[in-house]
């Protein structure tokens, strides 16, 4: 399937959603740089596009074309790797963990009377939170 959205003599633009990506539209322009006949690459992350100024004179349109495809289909093709959690929105999950379990037991001991828990547990809830908030803290202020 081409991913060429348009072509005049000189220029192509190529459009796909892996380039969106800026790690998928810098591999992608460093190797469609290495093509016989290309000039300069115009890589525009927000489109998900790039431009190809090439010199119709050293390279076949159809062939530069079909080039362009088998670049941007092994692009999209590559495995990417699989990643976990990272290890803030691990400690944030352990801090929500945390605070629910920390906030039903306080109000349980505030239930039956148990003030010196109570307050421990509480302790521990606000202390979870204060990780939570520190997790998130761009967002706070925004």
């Amino acid at each position: 399937m081409t991913q060429i959205v348009s072509s005049v003599p000189g220029r192509v633009r190529v459009r796909a959603a892996v380039l969106r990506k800026r790690n998928h539209n810098d591999h992608v322009a460093a190797q469609l740089s290495k093509l016989e006949g290309i000039s300069h690459v115009e890589p525009n992350v927000g489109a998900g596009s790039m431009v190809l100024h090439f010199n119709p004179d050293l390279i076949d349109v159809t062939h530069l074309e079909s080039s362009i495809d088998k670049v941007i289909e092994k692009a999209v093709q590559k495995p990417q790797p699989k990643q976990g959690r990272s290890t803030r929105m691990q400690v944030n999950r352990a801090a929500k963990i945390g605070m629910l379990g920390s906030l039903a037991t306080s109000l349980t001991l505030a239930a039956t009377g148990q003030k010196r828990w109570h307050a421990i547990t509480g302790a521990v809830f606000v202390g979870c939170l204060g990780i939570h908030l520190g997790v998130h803290r761009r967002h706070l202020l925004r």
